[in-house]
């Protein structure tokens, strides 16, 4: 059976030194590609310390107002060496993640090893 927090978790521990990722690819990477907004609800419960590194469609920063502080997910994102374009999106071009093949199957292995 596929529990899709702890999947959610492993692959945001996953995700490279500047880039990020949209709910949606984070959704596919999981296993469910049509659940966006299940993707969504599971960062906001707070499975993972790398919930900043999730921005919505087009780049948009959509879990900002959950940080305590405003613009800690853009610092943060910057931080970490993500691109942003001139109104404030992060540069999905540039910082979005793209899995290599082999990334993705081990993200497939991991899933098995862990059984999740």
């Amino acid at each position: 059976m596929m529990d899709f927090a702890a999947r959610v978790a492993y692959v945001l521990s996953r995700v490279p030194e500047g880039k990020a990722v949209t709910y949606g690819q984070l959704a596919a990477l999981c296993g469910k590609p049509l659940c966006a907004r299940l993707a969504g609800t599971v960062v906001g419960q707070g499975v993972s310390p790398y919930a900043w590194k999730v921005v919505g469609a087009g780049g948009r920063l959509t879990g900002a107002a959950a940080f305590l502080v405003p613009g800690l997910q853009a610092e943060m994102l910057r931080s970490d060496g993500v691109s942003f374009l001139p109104r404030g999106r992060v540069d999905l071009a540039k910082s979005g993640w793209v899995p290599t093949q082999e990334e993705l199957a081990a993200l497939r292995e991991a899933f098995k090893e862990r059984e999740i």
